[in-house]
């Protein structure tokens, strides 16, 4: 019975197609994700001030040094504000050029995690995943966020699939996949230029429990890769490096402050509890967050195997991220948007482990795909009436639309 759900064609439609459409794949989850990107203005303050700086790099040609305000700005790395600021210039000043950074990069995300899975649980389990991923809440609203949470999170898990892609396919002493090594060391160069040191940080902490885990510690040092190296040097530092050139403080301000100041200090931005940003966590991936009771006795029941291996990455993954961002006191929500992926690949396993039939197993994916769009609804009409109700962002919106297309 186990088997036949494993190699179910699951769910129809949308979700049948394979590895080889994938241009199909793409347009089409890129539409749903991008399809209520334009309703709504930007937030304030924070798409307001990320859109802002992309705004003035791209007005003042300055594309290397960002700045707010004319006085440069770094706290956060310049990533998001190139891909914004080029969005903005090719499809003109408008909320959905605004926000296109973070759709494509939900994109990937989305569909990297497809991939992985189809490679190494079957094609059941992927697209399952998929449809988890794609109508989770949270997953929905942040590809329609304009900062830099989605980018990392994207980055940050395309590291850590290429990573485990690269040990997943070696034998202990046999060599590990070049071309997926090189994409672990470019997105974590990325990731770097993306947030900072969680780019690096978090990838090496999830793969380094994961290999100890299993049991082979030794492939740790295998991942060290002096071209990979190389190409992450090449990526991540030469922005770093003018930038402390320019302005000699920048490495104290931005590596000392920027993270290792915040995360101790206790009270720097939202101080909230140590269960905080999991109970968030739970709340807005609902309908699916529950299957991962079902996910957790599927992985005790599995045999030993890749599945086995793939399902174990997972949670490490999960728990790994959620409990590194509710150490510090302050605690933001759009942090452990990294989370996702782990979330839809396990609350895929627990519902096909629960459902334990492919009839029954399109019918809940189909009931909680529906309450979950009906969440994602009802979260994004809420956020236009309140910030409508505010009368400041749509005030503020309408002023600056002449002076902006002009």
């Amino acid at each position: 019975m186990r088997q036949r759900v494993v190699n179910a064609s699951f769910p129809p439609q949308l979700m049948s197609a394979a590895p080889t459409n994938a241009a199909l794949l793409s347009l089409a989850v890129f539409l749903w994700l991008a399809a209520l990107a334009w309703l709504r203005p930007l937030s304030l303050p924070d798409e307001g001030r990320y859109v802002g700086v992309a705004l003035e790099m791209l007005w003042s040609g300055n594309w290397l040094q960002p700045t707010l305000d004319t006085l440069p700005y770094f706290h956060k790395p310049p990533l998001f504000y190139w891909l914004t600021a080029a969005s903005l210039g090719t499809f003109g000043i408008n909320v959905w050029a605004a926000r296109l950074g973070s759709l494509l990069a939900a994109t990937a995300c989305a569909l990297s995690l497809y991939h992985f899975l189809w490679r190494w649980t079957g094609p059941a389990r992927a697209r399952a995943a998929l449809l988890v991923l794609l109508t989770a809440p949270f997953f929905y609203g942040g590809a329609q966020f304009a900062n830099m949470d989605m980018l990392v999170a994207a980055c940050i898990s395309g590291t850590i699939l290429c990573a485990a892609h690269a040990v997943l396919g070696a034998q202990d002493t046999g060599p590990l996949s070049r071309p997926a090594l090189a994409g672990a060391y470019a997105l974590a160069a990325l990731g770097l230029l993306a947030k900072g040191l969680i780019g690096i940080v978090i990838p090496a902490m999830v793969i380094g429990i994961w290999l100890v885990f299993l049991g082979r510690p030794w492939l740790i040092l295998r991942l060290v890769w002096l071209p990979g190296v190389a190409l992450f040097a090449g990526i991540g530092a030469p922005w770093f490096l003018l930038m402390q050139a320019r302005y000699p403080g920048f490495f104290t301000y931005f590596f000392v402050h920027h993270h290792f100041e915040r995360f101790a200090a206790q009270g720097f931005n939202n101080r909230q509890p140590f269960w905080f940003l999991v109970a968030a966590f739970a709340g807005l991936t609902l309908p699916w967050s529950p299957f991962l009771v079902g996910a957790a006795r599927a992985c005790a029941a599995e045999a030993a195997g890749r599945s086995r291996q793939v399902q174990v990455l997972m949670w490490i993954w999960l728990i790994s991220t959620l409990v590194f961002f509710s150490i510090p006191n302050s605690k933001l929500i759009g942090y452990v948007m990294v989370a996702l992926p782990p979330l839809g690949a396990l609350a895929a396993e627990g519902l096909l482990h629960a459902a334990r039939t492919p009839a029954r197993a399109r019918t809940w994916a189909m009931r909680a795909a529906a309450g979950a769009v009906a969440i994602c609804a009802t979260i994004l009409v809420v956020a236009d009436v309140r910030e409508e109700a505010r009368d400041n962002t749509r005030q503020l919106a309408a002023q600056l639309r002449p002076l902006l297309t002009s």
